[in-house]
């Protein structure tokens, strides 16, 4: 969804590392030994499993086979090496094995790499782990009292090419003969600068924020219609955390931060919402879905509880993955415990604010309920990786 998020407040640490994709500033996978294995118990059930592998699947099969996608020492691991660890782990998942027999199965066919965790001295290798999620807003096709707040196409002027280096892309607009720039938030919201180009109009410009910040949603129109939009482009600005600032500034503490606190905070300080708001230039494009399921940046939906977002430099996009962390147990909006969880993910998206090997962000869904859990993740988590080994394939 290529997410701009706001958990770049939390602070964590990593170690050193064995494995590199190529982009990734550190080595960010450690191969683990037979002994050291973690239990691949797995808490959710297995439909949306085999639902997430084949989406996985379907992407790697639409690139080329001889693509590499990581760098083991001097070894090149192609798309086909990865696509292959899939159809090995569909096998096992279609054998119906039990919990120690699937144990006893990928110790026997799968090469194990622990994710690396944050930077510094980190023995255990934990990642920050948060949450996203899907929103549902109601909104309005017509400017019309309440729904006065735009969400934005990419407006015509917008110009997307490729850098010298061809290993990004460089985003701005003509001015005369010259590229520059484009328009930043503040420019976006004070001086109408993509007028012309609204898809739908929401009721709070907190809500228009906050889908921004997690990539994609569903709008609810007037008749009652939900259509799915999702993320096109952003305006090439640096993101910077809204949530980060409100800590410097005293107006929240970093103990309480969370989405809830900082939509509570501007709304009881409506005066502040624009200084806030416009300390992160960066602005969030959207297209409609012809589906009501999140997409991921791999073009395909994302699966609740098994989709999960990384720096794609580090880890492979389309990879699998093993999951270890905690989440909360949501009753009446309230908080009333915090559950293990030990799951099979996908790698299936990425944010601007998902950077280096530390960092996974989990889906948890559509909605309210979903979003309370998304909104007060901050946990640490571990992260594994399989590899099918070569003779096993």
């Amino acid at each position: 969804m290529q997410r701009i998020l706001w958990y770049g407040i939390w602070s964590v640490v990593t170690g050193l590392l064995l494995l590199h994709l190529p982009g990734c500033t550190v080595t960010p996978l450690i191969p683990v030994s037979s002994r050291s294995l973690p239990s691949f118990q797995d808490d959710l059930d297995r439909q949306g499993l085999n639902q997430a592998v084949q989406r996985s699947l379907d992407y790697l099969r639409s690139r080329p086979a001889d693509a590499t996608v990581v760098t083991m020492a001097d070894r090149e691991i192609p798309v086909s090496r990865l696509a292959q660890s899939l159809i090995a782990f569909q096998d096992l998942l279609a054998a119906k094995l039990s919990d120690q027999e699937l144990q006893e199965k990928i110790k026997q066919q799968f090469d194990i790499f622990q994710a690396a965790g944050t930077s510094g001295f980190n023995p255990g290798r934990k990642m920050l782990v948060t949450g996203y999620y899907q929103p549902v807003l109601e909104g309005s096709l017509k400017k019309k009292a309440p729904y006065l707040y735009p969400l934005y196409t990419i407006p015509p002027d917008l110009i997307i090419k490729p850098s010298e280096d061809s290993t990004r892309k460089q985003i701005g607009r003509l001015e005369g003969e010259y590229f520059t720039s484009y328009w930043t938030r503040e420019e976006i919201d004070t001086r109408d600068k993509a007028a012309g180009s609204e898809l739908a109009w929401l009721k709070d410009p907190l809500d228009v924020f906050f889908l921004q910040v997690q990539g994609s949603g569903l709008i609810r129109l007037r008749d009652g219609t939900l259509r799915g939009i999702h993320y096109a482009a952003k305006n090439g600005h640096p993101y910077r955390s809204i949530g980060k600032y409100m800590v410097q500034t005293g107006r929240i503490s970093l103990k309480k931060a969370s989405m809830e606190t900082i939509r509570t905070y501007i709304n009881n300080h409506p005066q502040e919402r624009q200084e806030i708001l416009f300390t992160n230039p960066s602005y969030i494009f959207f297209n409609w879905t012809r589906t009501h399921g999140a997409i991921g940046n791999l073009g395909r939906e994302l699966t609740p509880g098994r989709s999960i977002a990384t720096d794609q430099s580090c880890f492979p996009a389309g990879g699998l993955a093993f999951l270890k962390t905690r989440q909360p147990v949501i009753r009446s909006g309230k908080i009333v415990d915090w559950k293990p969880i030990h799951r099979f993910v996908l790698v299936q998206d990425t944010g601007s604010a998902i950077r280096g090997p530390g960092r996974v962000d989990l889906f948890e869904g559509a909605g309210d309920q979903a979003g309370q859990v998304a909104g007060s993740m901050k946990e640490a988590g571990t992260l594994y990786f399989l590899l099918s080994r070569s003779d096993t394939l």
